[in-house]
């Protein structure tokens, strides 16, 4: 069904932001050492980027879930 896969879409979706989220908790231990403070830079700015689409991807998902329900609602009131 295909809810299923969009609740599986939004687990990965999920995954990949708590891994970007774990990138920019990492860099206050890489910004201590300053050869290394525009590797940190570098890999803020890719995480946060990172993340727009993966919300948007995520929020797709989620409308996709809820419209499947409401025809899904649509179709049993016809039923009935």
């Amino acid at each position: 069904m295909t809810v299923n896969n969009n609740l599986s879409s939004m687990l990965a979706i999920q995954m990949e932001v708590n891994q970007m989220a774990q990138n920019i908790a990492q860099v206050s231990q890489i910004v201590a050492e300053p050869e290394l403070r525009d590797m940190a830079s570098d890999l803020i700015t890719s995480s946060l980027i990172g993340q727009i689409p993966q919300t948007i991807a995520y929020s797709a998902n989620a409308t996709g879930i809820v419209t499947q329900m409401e025809v899904m609602d649509s179709l049993l009131d016809i039923k009935a």
